[in-house]
């Protein structure tokens, strides 16, 4: 089943609206924004911001980052009386300023709705809100959507990652962080750049700019102009905003996290074994027989600060870590102006709240739900329509 053959056929068939967790008021350090977008990523409107009105990059907090080709509405916090309350921009044949949103366009916009004494961070929602188109609804599909369906009202949804996490940066072919853990830092410029399976055809950092200066942010540009100026590759690579940076960890991180999640299914449950991204394969479970622990079960990152107490979680995990080249002192390893590969947990289930079919047809079925934070609708969707 391929999913976007039946999801995301326009922006508006998939709209998000975050739920914030901040304390909106009169007065406060941080201005409070609602940012309204469509076919523009979370990471892409910020850059915008910071480079078309001059505030520095680090200085836009958010909770978290919406997908690129929908309609999302989610709230960033900036230093007081950085921006004016309202303003936008557009897609047309370049950016250009606009004084409202512009539906049916690749565009963003942003009010100010108060103020705050701390700014946002990633993570800091109570979920987010979706509401979902999906077309070709025909007759077989219905019918494995009510199955699955009562499968996730009795027993939740494995909580994996889902290819957002993965796409966030430039290439999804393989993981910088792997390099970087090395110590390569040009391998891993290099790979952020084209990806692996390019890195052999474009050699020198002078036609990689030719190449690809049309598209380049401009921190990229200043990036590239210093490696050719004679910059070392690890100095080069701090010039990328840290928030970039750390999405290299949290690829690899939530691949690793998938991988252990997967294994731990397939040698515990009946399961299903559905296609991904790149090739990788998800498990799903058909029936659990231990409902109260499973949904209880949180499945740390490394296991390096919580304790794994599951023995069988405990062996996968030390079998993942093991093919993936994973040394125990990865573990919080300081790399380049970042800590990667810290430790924390995650729930292993997670289950819809408020679901709903909000209409259908013969061709369509809207659906409308609520997820906590860092659950995917994506991956919902994948249970929902899978064999």
């Amino acid at each position: 089943m391929k999913l976007y053959a039946h999801i995301k056929k326009y922006p508006e068939d998939f709209v998000v609206e975050e739920i914030p967790d901040i304390e909106v008021k009169s007065s406060g350090k941080f201005d409070v924004y609602k940012l309204e977008k469509r076919n523009v990523s979370t990471l892409e409107s910020v850059r915008l911001i910071s480079r078309f009105l001059k505030i520095p990059l680090k200085s836009i907090g958010f909770a978290g980052l919406k997908d690129k080709y929908a309609v999302t509405t989610q709230f960033i916090t900036v230093p007081s009386g950085s921006l004016e309350d309202r303003f936008g921009f557009v897609h047309e044949n370049g950016w250009r300023r606009t004084e409202s949103f512009n539906k049916g366009k690749t565009c963003f916009f942003l009010e100010k709705v108060g103020k705050t004494d701390e700014p946002l961070s990633l993570g800091k929602i109570k979920g987010n809100r979706f509401t979902v188109k999906i077309r070709n609804f025909e007759k077989n599909m219905r019918e494995r959507f009510y199955r699955n369906l009562q499968i996730v009202k009795l027993f939740g949804f494995a909580n994996y990652f889902g290819e957002q996490r993965f796409g966030s940066v430039k290439s999804r072919d393989d993981f910088v962080l792997k390099y970087l853990l090395k110590g390569d830092f040009e391998t891993a410029l290099k790979v952020y750049f084209l990806g692996k399976e390019k890195i052999s055809f474009i050699t020198s950092w002078r036609d990689i700019y030719k190449t690809l200066k049309p598209a380049l942010e401009e921190y990229e540009k200043d990036m590239i102009k210093g490696l050719l100026r004679g910059l070392s590759a690890e100095k080069a690579f701090r010039i990328l905003p840290k928030n970039v940076r750390l999405m290299f960890n949290f690829a690899f991180q939530s691949f690793l996290w998938n991988e252990i999640l997967a294994l731990y299914i397939k040698e515990r449950y009946p399961y299903v074994q559905i296609p991904f991204v790149n090739n990788w394969k998800l498990n799903f479970y058909l029936e659990v027989d231990d409902l109260n622990y499973l949904k209880n079960l949180e499945i740390p990152y490394t296991g390096k600060v919580y304790n794994v107490k599951d023995r069988l979680l405990k062996r996968i995990m030390e079998k993942v870590f093991r093919l993936r080249g994973v040394e125990k002192e990865f573990f919080d390893r300081e790399v380049a102006g970042m800590k990667v590969l810290t430790d924390g947990i995650r729930k292993a289930v997670v289950f819809p709240e408020d679901f709903r079919i909000v209409s259908k047809t013969k061709k369509d079925v809207v659906l409308q739900f609520k997820l906590p934070p860092g659950s995917y609708a994506t991956i919902l969707l994948r249970k929902l329509l899978s064999v």
